[in-house]
């Protein structure tokens, strides 16, 4: 007898399909860029967040975390989002997909897989921040011998291969080497991609022996930068600075940090030469800031600096005058500095704060049911 004969199509299989082969399907379609979701942006964020949903209600751990890695090769498209505000909501995305990943893997006992994974987002590193969460985040869950060797399997496909990501890879792996601190293994990676020995990666190595507490080392690199312009003059100074600070030549970091401020008058920088003046030149200095270099719009950089140095009476005022800007800031942020306002006792000021967060995902189209 003859079997009676059934036509596959592409509705009638997807039915079939389970939940972690849609997001196998949906994940590849996006990077091969064959995705219809790309050219709808509300629809691709929403795939994308119920997909992270679904993976988190799934019970086999090792799924979850291909799935969430495949996920992470999609931060790509973080670059494609033209509005600020609208890539603030794509960074959020593969944050929460990134410290998902960290999360399980912690746990995760398999270590040889997890570290087939990292190895899959950083051979196709696209140099977006996504995935850069978990290259810095390796030590919570890779033995330091694991993820020398995968750092040395990436340098040696860098060296064997003509990769057109090759710069990014590096990167990645100068993310690693800086969590678990080897330096040596920075070193090595930021030199071949730039084997010219420019000021900026002479600037970076030696910042991270700073970081790593060898201040010899960085003194000698930092010996061998000649003539920095415009472009490092900013990150040369502040590491002049901060070699200053950790020799105990205060004179010195505080003239290089005023140097610093007068060149470059950020609020980072404000903040270094505040911590190294008197209380009242500190408090005129912050009240000239305010006044010359904020504008006329709220600043919550300055705002969490304010905090950060107890200025409570000015952040008081500050936040008084600028009360009606403060609903267009950024949301996560008020809420930090609320919650800084809160552990040091300032509850009226920190619902100041919390009045004017307000939350509107829906104006972005990343409404949820």
């Amino acid at each position: 007898m003859k079997k009676k004969k059934v036509w596959k199509t592409p509705a009638g299989s997807a039915v079939t399909r389970t939940k972690d082969e849609k997001i196998r399907i949906l994940t590849r379609e996006i990077i091969s860029g064959q995705s219809r979701l790309l050219h709808q942006p509300d629809e691709l964020y929403e795939a994308l967040s119920y997909s992270i949903d679904d993976i988190e209600k799934m019970e086999n751990t090792k799924v979850k975390l291909e799935l969430l890695a495949w996920i992470m090769r999609c931060d790509f498209i973080c670059s494609r989002m033209d509005d600020d505000d609208y890539d603030e909501y794509w960074g959020g995305i593969f944050y929460d997909a990134g410290t998902f990943f960290i999360e399980l893997a912690r746990e995760f006992e398999d270590k040889d897989y997890l570290s087939d994974l990292v190895h899959d987002m950083a051979i196709r590193h696209v140099g977006e921040e996504g995935r850069s969460l978990i290259f810095m985040s390796v030590d919570e869950f890779l033995p330091r011998e694991k993820a020398q060797s995968l750092m040395e399997e990436l340098v040696l496909a860098v060296s064997e291969n003509d990769l057109v990501n090759a710069g990014d890879v590096l990167d990645g792996v100068c993310d690693m080497a800086d969590c678990i601190q080897d330096m040596a293994m920075y070193t090595k990676a930021a030199l071949i991609k730039d084997p010219d020995k420019s000021n900026a990666t002479l600037i970076d190595i030696a910042y991270t022996y700073l970081m790593a507490g060898n201040l010899e080392l960085c003194k000698q690199w930092v010996g061998d930068v000649r003539d920095p312009g415009a472009e490092d003059e900013e990150s040369y100074l502040d590491l002049l600075a901060a070699i200053a600070d950790k020799e105990g030549r205060k004179s010195d970091c505080l003239k290089i940090a005023r140097q610093l401020y007068e060149k470059y008058p950020k609020v980072f920088n404000l903040g270094r030469l505040c911590g190294l003046l008197k209380e009242d030149e500190a408090d005129s200095l912050l009240l000239e800031h305010e006044k010359y270099r904020c504008g006329n719009n709220a600043d919550l950089d300055y705002m969490q600096l304010l905090a950060s140095l107890k200025r409570y009476t000015i952040l008081e005022s500050y936040i008084d005058r600028f009360s009606e800007d403060l609903a267009a800031l950024d949301p996560a942020g008020l809420a930090i500095l609320a919650d800084t306002l809160e552990n040091d006792s300032q509850n009226s000021l920190a619902e100041k704060v919390k009045d004017w967060i307000v939350e509107e995902p829906e104006e972005a189209g990343f409404e949820n049911d």
